[in-house]
């Protein structure tokens, strides 16, 4: 599987690279502006796959990363799971600002992080920042359409601040010649580059998500090695005590911490969390619609196998509805992921659509569903329930696919 992130450099007065701001990218050719995303997501995906799959420093030529941090993600700490020297912190000029806020930047400063206010404008300017305008190393301009006075009004009002200036969005020589007279001392845009998108070929199982789901796969899961790879990755740890736990956990002893918190969820929980986690994470279409349609899949199988007279293991049931899209969700073949994360055989004989036997029946079954109508015929799977039940059990699994990629938003 491919996987990808934006890229676009800003420079310094003397042409040098300054540093690098890191984009979402789902594929080669969709970003951010062709999805409606959350922006709690796009961040992770980003922080995820620059430290785990392409190694930021890597992306970065050993120079800050500008990342955009929701107020969330802000809120909940997240910055501090990253090398100060490695990132800055991008603030969304849309951000809600109070109290709370002012004191999560501030402890961010007081530990060596540097912030940038993103495009700061003639709208948000003058109320919303003034109290806070000091606490940003950087400040953005978007000075796309403005005339010299128009840049010159809007820099009035940052007459007082000491903070560094970054014109984005420079796109000619002239625009460029006039920022550089006005002081801005950082620059980005056309003029220098289109942004760029890096990908790299990635195994499925190469990021936390991954690897926990392989062992999840399994018919008894080993617990301590649950335990032992959320542990080894801080950003899957942090996600998964903050969506465990619903509160702050001891950072102290994030060891204890996972062990409680997977106690609590049970193994079924975890699946369905790491599942839908999983899918974000690998999916290169252009919205979340099928990655939510493998993941009801999957617990439509599992709930047909648990209510039918089969040696079928109902976790079984489940990975094989998830997988059988799998190979659209990612792009990647099917012979390749079942290479990587490998079924029993005559489940991998199902998906490939080799045989006919019990897992391809529970297949069809599951397909023939999402497209029924009056003259639909159904593989016999011996179920013990009736139609009404079976409609029910439908609607039970949407409703749990939903609940699994609901976003979650901090307080």
């Amino acid at each position: 599987m491919l996987a990808y992130i934006g890229r676009q450099a800003i420079y310094n007065t003397v042409y040098n690279v300054a540093g690098y701001e890191l984009l979402y990218r789902r594929n080669d050719q969709i970003g951010a502006a062709g999805l409606d995303m959350d922006g709690d997501e796009m961040t992770k995906s980003v922080l995820l796959d620059a430290v785990n799959v392409f190694g930021i420093k890597n992306l970065t030529n050993g120079l800050p990363a500008y990342i955009n941090f929701t107020r969330n993600l802000i809120m909940d700490d997240f910055a501090y799971l990253f090398d100060p020297k490695d990132i800055v912190v991008e603030v969304p000029s849309d951000i809600f600002v109070n109290d709370a806020l002012v004191s999560k930047l501030s402890g961010l400063q007081r530990s060596g992080y540097q912030l940038s206010l993103n495009s700061y404008n003639e709208k948000n300017g003058r109320i919303k920042f003034d109290r806070i305008i000091n606490s940003f190393d950087v400040i953005r301009l978007d000075i796309s359409g403005k005339n010299r006075l128009q840049v010159k009004d809007l820099l009035q009002r940052l007459r007082f601040s000491r903070t560094q200036l970054l014109a984005e969005r420079v796109e000619t020589e002239s625009e460029f010649e006039m920022v550089q007279q006005l002081k801005f001392t950082l620059f980005q845009g056309y003029y220098f580059e289109r942004p760029d998108t890096v990908s790299k070929q990635v195994s499925l199982t190469a990021t936390g998500y991954g690897r926990l789901l392989t062992e999840l796969m399994k018919l008894h899961p080993n617990f301590e090695m649950c335990c032992r790879i959320v542990e080894s990755d801080s950003m899957l740890a942090h996600l998964f005590l903050r969506h465990a736990l619903k509160a702050r956990y001891n950072r102290e002893n994030v060891s204890a911490e996972v062990r409680r918190a997977m106690t609590l969820m049970g193994l079924d929980g975890l699946r369905m969390w790491t599942t839908a986690q999983f899918l974000k994470q690998v999916n290169t279409t252009a919205s979340d619609e099928l990655a939510r349609k493998a993941f009801l899949r999957g617990r439509f199988v599992e709930r047909l196998v648990q209510n039918s007279e089969t040696s079928i293991h109902r976790e079984e049931g489940f990975f094989l509805g998830l997988f059988s899209l799998l190979d659209q969700v990612t792009g990647a073949t099917m012979d390749s992921i079942l290479t990587e994360m490998p079924m029993d055989e005559p489940a991998m004989a199902a998906l490939r659509g080799r045989v006919e036997n019990e897992y391809s029946a529970f297949l069809q079954y599951a397909k023939a569903y999402e497209m029924a109508s009056g003259a639909t015929q159904f593989p016999p799977i011996r179920l013990r329930l009736g139609d009404r039940k079976v409609s029910n059990l439908y609607m039970e699994c949407m409703a749990d696919t939903d609940k699994a990629f609901a976003e979650e938003k901090e307080e």
